[in-house]
């Protein structure tokens, strides 16, 4: 049984992956985290705690084929830096120097590299954004995940470890969340909850919008993917299609029934509408999103309140 690391597995998006494989008898589960999954049993045998991610000392010996899903670093897309400098010391050299570890350490599996579908393109040219659009990061965030893209692809040219970069929209429908993370969480407490929301610009910007069980269906294919002599892939996953921020306010409110009191708030680091083009993942994984948006929601809202975490 090839075993699956997951870094980050107290994340929103780690922990959502952690609880799918685990459902699986095909692979052995290891959640990598500085603190427990919380989607499962603190003493869960995949549990793997650990003070220091980066030392890759949670690698078995003798794992020298195992997958990685590397969803651990920065989650915030509006998160500062003094410089970039500072942005590479804390967050860039340190994700190197852990496959560098791993890679000293006999490893030649596949590396599961979460970038992002929306900061790591900027403002766009044209819609939906296709993998070959250039790259024009506004923020730290974005450079952060683009700089470890260009790292990571050199590192599997040199060393002949298998890559697969996924450039993930919006993700949304976990049971974890993480303050100041993912606008529907934020968005679905300040409406609950009569909290003020800031809104970026006008509401007409779109996103894309991924349901988590779609996320981790494209992460399973990726897994057992066949990727033959090519060293390197990189596929936008996302479900294709564009929401306004005032739409997906219109959908919750009606759903919950209550609304919003909005505040209108400038930043420099929101990109314009970002819509991804998916077709190259359905090419090469044979995989398509299928949860709509408002069925996403509704089983969202749901699965909250029957945990009394959404009034």
């Amino acid at each position: 049984m090839k075993n699956i690391y997951i870094t980050g597995a107290s994340g929103v998006v780690g922990s959502s992956l952690t609880q799918h494989f685990v459902n699986s008898t095909e692979f052995g589960v290891k959640a990598v985290s500085r603190r427990p999954c919380p989607l499962l049993p603190q003493d869960h045998p995949a549990q793997i705690q650990v003070k220091d991610l980066f030392d890759a000392e949670w690698l078995a010996k003798g794992d020298d084929d195992a997958t990685i899903l590397h969803c651990a670093g920065l989650a915030n897309p509006r998160v500062e830096f003094k410089n970039f400098a500072d942005l590479s010391r804390k967050h860039i050299l340190p994700h190197i120097d852990m496959v560098e570890r791993m890679l000293a350490k006999g490893w030649q599996g596949r590396l599961v590299f979460f970038s992002s579908g929306g900061a790591i393109y900027g403002d766009t040219l044209e819609l939906p954004i296709r993998e070959g659009h250039p790259t024009n990061p506004k923020g730290f965030y974005g450079l952060h995940k683009l700089c470890l893209e260009r790292a990571f692809i050199q590192m599997a040219r040199v060393h002949g470890i298998q890559l697969m970069i996924l450039r993930v929209a919006n993700p949304y429908g976990s049971l974890v969340h993480k303050p100041k993370q993912g606008v529907i969480p934020i968005l679905l407490r300040a409406i609950s909850e009569g909290l003020p929301f800031q809104m970026i610009g006008d509401g007409s910007a779109e996103r894309d919008y991924i349901e988590i069980e779609d996320l981790c269906d494209a992460v399973e294919r990726t897994v057992r993917l066949d990727m033959g002599a090519r060293p390197t892939e990189l596929l936008n996953i996302g479900s294709g299609v564009g929401t306004s921020l005032n739409t997906l306010i219109e959908v919750l409110e009606s759903i919950i029934g209550e609304k919003l009191n909005r505040v209108h708030q400038p930043t420099l680091y929101d990109v314009q509408s970002n819509v991804l083009d998916c077709r190259r993942a359905e090419t090469v994984l044979g995989w398509k999103a299928q949860i709509p948006l408002k069925t996403g929601l509704h089983r969202l809202t749901t699965r909250l309140k029957a945990r009394n975490q959404l009034i």
